[in-house]
């Protein structure tokens, strides 16, 4: 009855001609069938019953004033068309010509219920069924609504019974009175027990591996009736004061390692879950050794923290499926480093060396950067290149239409870093000439790489060699086996890439049996991407000037609601804006849900046309559509979103979005 205006006008008496129908009541029925487009199946229901074989395929278009035309012509009274509309089940504009008619309850609940563990139950009710208008019904257990799938229909199905489940349940069963009120009636209480049964394991404790200083923390799920008493056992000896399903040592030291396990018992029986292998592994050699013996301190820290991520995967041909994810699960671990992070994608060659400028212009000096590329890319005569959006693959090309990786290092060491760690996930295939003729013309002066004694690289294969993106997981084979290196806190950088290889070795699939990551490093001190930030290394006024402008390109624009008011709806649609997937900066997240109207789909349009629109979803359930567009890069004004809504052909809304993100970042008088 969502769409009816309460209280609802007297019922009209049936006997009446259609004509004598009030105009509020007329246009209300009317309004309910052009929304919904029903108006020709109720007149194909009254013409069946007026002359049974006739169709009315003629009608595919006919509108509810078409349709009174024609009930009148029948001389059709008031109780006929609520006749027709109850036999089409269209309860809502029934509810204007028929009174309401309590809901009964027939056959209760039952008193008392003995259920199983573990298995399925239904509880229901028997209701007459010519209450009306439909009632709606909600469960609840000890007097709280239930929020589960079947919670609103009956019978109520608990699809896995437990100890939680039991106790008293009953249920409301509500309808709509003409004035707009609610009647509401209430089973009984219906108390639901378990029967006894002895203990058993639902979740299993899950072997653990970890370094000195983290938390260890152990879980399970044991059931059973009475509700078991736990016991925590580590080499088959108990432990003390761990009772309950949840173990938790707060730091981790090498003597935690061993085997682990849980008892469950109450007056049925008892169970033991598997053994849990815990590992609390030593620190490499080579870090204890340094701590052990070096004069260089182990403690380190740095000025700032930033990184620049980039990922292309929109080539004209080849594209890539699963960089997207890539560049988003790098992103999300440096972060919880405390890395300021600019994610890009998609860029083409002047972008991608204008990214690099714009993180030069974020670095102080003694800062630890992080450069990830993830793409397609070659390797030719000792240098690696990367493969701007804009190149034409299927072409002839030559080594000017790529970036050289070199330039990119040379930049960010102008600013002096502490620590700079260059990933590079991409081919390093080499061109064949006969291929490509173009590969070698013009062959720019090649920059060399300035290493120093700050830098750290890998590549995520060997050179001449391709990267591969197969296997079930979610990100490429580089990053799966990079984010398992990455998880071990303060593990040294060095000694981080070196544990990539190692697992890469172990685990890699055959059919990417040729590939294999590279590193190297000049790197002079022992430092790992875990440091610390020491802002008054530099001094604070500059570290908080450099902050503030990684800040300002992240700035979104702010929430904004638009009202529509047509055909006697009021719809309000309330717009907020994120980073397209929480990171790239140069990728916007547009979110409208729709208040008033239960369907909206969106037609949106974009200016100025150097953005593009990526992708348009509507969750139609949840009133919400999202649009995400990308190339804010290439923004040089304020930018507009159009919106045109299909059902509502004249309405019109316009989102201003001004210079959000990335947009708004500048190097003198380029633009990024």
């Amino acid at each position: 009855m969502r769409m009816l205006r309460f209280p609802l006008s007297p019922i009209p008496d049936p006997s009446q001609p259609l004509e004598r129908l009030s105009p509020g009541i007329h246009q209300q029925i009317s309004s309910w069938l052009d929304r919904e487009g029903r108006s020709c199946e109720l007149l194909d229901m009254v013409m069946k019953t007026v002359n049974p074989g006739s169709l009315v395929t003629q009608q595919g278009n006919c509108t509810s004033t078409q349709l009174f035309s024609k009930l009148s012509r029948f001389n059709c009274k008031i109780g006929i068309l609520a006749f027709f509309l109850e036999k089409c089940e269209m309860y809502e504009p029934l509810y204007l010509l028929k009174d309401r008619v309590p809901v009964v309850i027939v056959n209760h609940l039952p008193e008392e219920t003995r259920v199983k563990m573990n298995t399925t139950v239904e509880l229901g009710f028997e209701v007459s069924s010519d209450g009306f208008p439909k009632p709606t019904f909600q469960w609840f257990l000890n007097d709280a609504p239930l929020a589960s799938e079947s919670a609103t229909f009956n019978p109520l199905v608990i699809p896995t019974f437990r100890n939680s489940d039991a106790g008293f349940y009953k249920c409301e069963i509500t309808q709509q009175c003409r004035d707009g009120s609610f009647q509401t009636i209430s089973t009984g209480s219906s108390k639901m027990t378990l029967e006894n049964c002895a203990p058993f394991v639902v979740t299993e404790p899950q072997d653990l591996c970890t370094d000195p200083g983290n938390v260890i923390e152990l879980s399970c799920m044991i059931e059973g009736n009475p509700i078991p008493r736990f016991q925590w056992y580590k080499n088959d000896y108990p432990i003390s004061n761990e009772v309950t399903t949840i173990l938790k040592i707060s730091s981790a030291v090498p003597q935690h390692s061993g085997r682990y396990r849980c008892l469950a018992t109450n007056s049925e029986g008892k169970t033991l879950t598997r053994e849990a292998f815990v590992e609390v592994r030593l620190p490499p050699t080579s870090q204890r050794l340094r701590a052990a013996f070096s004069d260089v301190p182990t403690q380190h820290s740095a000025s700032m923290k930033q990184a620049l991520l980039i990922g292309n995967w929109t080539y004209d041909a080849h594209g890539l499926r699963k960089v997207r994810a890539d560049v988003k699960t790098l992103h999300d671990i440096l972060y919880k480093m405390e890395f300021e992070v600019i994610s890009l994608c998609n860029l083409g060659k002047v972008e991608i060396l204008h990214a690099a400028d714009r993180l030069c212009e974020l670095l102080l000096p003694d800062a630890y950067v992080v450069v990830y590329f993830a793409g397609h890319g070659i390797h030719y005569s000792g240098h690696d290149y990367l493969m701007p959006v804009d190149l034409k693959m299927n072409s002839e090309y030559s080594v000017r239409d790529l970036v050289d990786g070199n330039e990119i290092i040379a930049r960010i060491q102008q600013r002096h870093p502490k620590l700079l760690v260059v990933l590079l996930d991409m081919c390093r295939t080499i061109p064949q000439q006969g291929i490509n003729s173009r590969i070698a013309d013009e062959l720019l002066r090649q920059v060399p790489r300035d290493s120093r004694s700050n830098l750290v690289m890998a590549w995520a294969t060997a050179e001449n060699s391709f990267a591969y993106e197969m296997g079930y997981e979610e990100n490429g084979i580089f990053m799966t086996y990079l984010k398992r290196a990455m998880e071990n806190r303060n593990i040294l950088v060095t000694d981080m890439l070196e544990r990539l290889k190692q697992n890469f070795k172990q685990e890699i699939p055959i059919e990417a049996k040729d590939q294999m990551p590279i590193t190297s490093s000049s790197l002079a001190e022992p430092l790992s991407l875990y440091d610390p930030v020491d802002g008054s290394v530099i001094g604070g006024s500059l570290w908080n000037d450099c902050q503030m402008l990684a800040i300002s390109w992240k700035e979104l624009p702010q929430k904004q609601i638009a009202t529509i008011q047509t055909n006697g709806w009021v719809i309000h649609i309330y717009i907020q804006f994120g980073m397209m997937d929480d990171c790239f900066s140069n990728g916007l997240k547009i979110e409208l849900t729709t208040e008033g109207y239960d369907k909206i789909t969106f037609q949106p349009s974009i200016h100025p046309p150097v953005l593009e629109l990526l992708e348009v979803k509507h969750q139609m359930d949840l009133k919400k559509c999202t649009i995400t567009l990308h190339k804010l890069q290439a923004l040089m004004e304020d930018a507009s979103l159009v919106l045109r809504i299909a059902e509502f052909p004249n309405e019109r809304i316009l989102v201003h979005l001004g210079q959000p993100l990335i947009a708004v970042a500048r190097l003198s008088a380029n633009y990024f």
